[in-house]
């Protein structure tokens, strides 16, 4: 008794080996500490506790070996055994057998166990949280980047327009400086002609006084031109009158003979005096008649350049007040340009320091999407280490949990499709086909491939069937080497209609599910099985598990089963 108190244990044959002490306390050390670090932590260093306990325990079972004949330590390596294979069960339990120390050993790690098994079902469903975090992450990053690049292109675009309008602008002001200078010269000019037109239309008035004057002046001539007329006519009429008064008395002369001779030379004389002033009438008529035709064709012409004058007084007068009118305008718009002139050159100050913030734009918007850049690459980072995390959880069987549901159920209908495929291969279908025909006119662009119509004439109802198979399952689809989908549940594989929005939610199959190098990778896989989460096109979050089709040895490709999240109590 004293010796089991100090740490012996029944060799073969009933004879007691004393065990190590030091050993016992460094494994029950790690054991406890291992423990505590269990519930205490997450991710990496959870598993390294994992590992410290484990190996506590290793340590214990290490000292229990050494008594051949102990039957539950040979359990206790079988269970260990189990747990440390690539895909480790940890399912199995230790029996209680024997007495003693290993009774409570197999108690203690069948407890820790459970335990282990409910942290790790904590854990994985913390890491599918995070996971989920990560893709939503990754999706709205991903928008992010998208705008943030939209927004650096429109900064950009800001900043062109912006250093263009400077340029116009600078060239407006310019030309508007210029055309103020031009408006300047005119408007001093159109002054000048104003006053000129000004004076022209006074002295207009002035010729047209003086052609009035002088239009009197002729028409005072053109009256005593007529009364020249009247006299000469009178004159003309006492020379005929006296030219007969002397033909009669020469007549009477020569009757009386040679005492009437000398009447006779006197009445001669008067009548060639007669004559001559008759004559000099007649010239004086003839050149009165000239001067009235001369004094009246004045007169005409004189009304006439009256008239004219009148006209041109009128002309200027209107031309000045247009002129008038036109150096109203100048002036307004000499105004008008110098105001344009103010506003430009406020506009040129503000252009100026749109400019400057728009520049000031365009560097935040390239830092924005250089700091989005590095966000989304740290999304895909945590969510490419939430995966890993998941995919290594899922290593783990435990025998309990909403997961160890989904991977049994997972495995056993890869099992039936690998079946399935095999029959068709043994049919002479070539199920590892990689030839895909595009299918013309299809948007979203569908694939024809050998073996589609045979594989779904075989496997159609049991995708649909999987899909009710666990609750909150949305699909359970084979997905080829590729990531090409040759069957989808009958009510997403519904024929084209022509609308490609429709055709991208009701026609699913026939297209490539996959199409990124990193989602290739991740199907090519060989793991059993991989954890990760996806944005569904209505921007729900969804898990998905998949688990790979091997068939004759070579990789066709893997089957994946899309869950919500409420599965897993999220």
């Amino acid at each position: 008794m004293d010796m089991q108190e100090k740490g012996a244990t029944p060799a073969k044959g009933g004879r007691w080996r004393t065990v190590s002490p030091l050993t016992l306390g460094l494994g029950g050390l790690h054991a406890l500490t291992g423990s505590m670090l269990i519930l205490a932590t997450e991710g990496a260093l959870r598993v390294a506790a994992t590992v410290l306990l484990v190996g506590g325990i290793g340590l214990l079972v290490w000292q229990l070996r050494r008594d051949e004949a102990g039957g539950g330590s040979q359990a206790v390596l079988a269970v260990l055994e189990a747990g440390s294979r690539e895909e480790g069960d940890v399912s199995r339990r230790v029996p209680a057998v024997g007495g003693g120390l290993q009774q409570e050993v197999a108690r203690l790690y069948n407890r820790f166990i459970d335990r282990l098994a409910a942290s790790f079902e904590i854990l994985q469903r913390q890491s599918i949280i995070v996971s989920l975090a990560a893709t939503r992450s990754r999706a709205a990053n991903d928008k992010a980047q998208g705008l943030a690049v939209k927004q650096e292109e429109f900064s950009d675009l800001i900043f062109r327009s912006s250093n263009e309008t400077s340029t116009a602008v600078e060239e407006l002001s310019r030309r508007t400086s210029s055309i103020t200078e031009i408006n300047s010269r005119n408007l001093a000019l159109a002054k000048e002609s104003e006053q000129e037109l000004s004076h022209i239309a006074v002295e207009v008035g002035g010729v047209v006084g003086h052609l009035e004057t002088l239009n009197q002046t002729v028409g005072r001539l053109q009256t005593t031109s007529e009364d020249i007329r009247e006299l000469l006519a009178t004159v003309q009429g006492f020379a005929a009158q006296t030219n007969m008064l002397a033909l009669n008395a020469a007549i009477e002369a020569a009757r009386a003979g040679e005492q009437g001779r000398g009447f006779a030379v006197v009445a001669d004389e008067v009548r060639n005096l007669a004559s001559k002033v008759g004559g000099a009438a007649d010239q004086i008529g003839t050149l009165v008649e000239e001067m009235t035709t001369a004094v009246a064709l004045t007169a005409e012409g004189t009304e006439e350049m009256k008239a004219g004058a009148a006209r041109h007084r009128l002309q200027i007068g209107a031309t000045s007040e247009k002129f008038s009118s036109m150096v109203a305008d100048f002036t307004s718009t000499h105004d008008d340009l110098l105001l344009v002139g103010a506003a430009i050159e406020e506009l040129t100050v503000t252009n100026r320091e749109i400019y400057n913030r728009s520049t000031e734009i365009r560097s935040l918007g390239r830092k924005i999407r250089e700091e989005m850049e590095s966000s989304v690459a740290n999304s895909h980072e945590l969510r490419d280490a939430a995966e890993r995390a998941l995919g290594k959880l899922a290593d783990f069987r435990f025998g309990s949990g909403a997961l160890e549901g989904v991977l049994n159920t997972l495995a056993e209908r890869g099992e039936v499709l690998t079946r399935e495929i095999e029959r068709l291969l043994n049919d002479g279908v070539d199920m590892f086909d990689r030839n895909y025909v595009p299918v013309p006119n299809t948007d979203p662009q569908k694939y024809e491939v050998s073996y589609a119509n045979r594989f779904r004439e075989r496997c159609q109802a049991l995708v649909d069937d999987w899909r009710r198979g666990v609750e909150g399952t949305l699909f359970c689809l084979p997905v080829d080497h590729y990531g090409f989908v040759p069957i989808h549940i009958s009510e997403l594989s519904q024929p084209m209609t022509g609308d490609p929005q429709v055709d991208a939610v009701r026609s699913r199959h026939m297209r490539f599910f996959l199409v990124t190098e990193d989602d290739r990778r991740r199907l090519q896989e060989p793991k059993p099985f991989r954890l990760s989460s996806f944005m569904r096109p209505t921007g729900e979050m969804a898990v998905m598990v998949q688990t790979p089709i091997f068939v004759r040895g070579k990789h066709w490709g893997a089957l994946f089963l899309g869950l919500e999240p409420k599965l897993f109590g999220i």
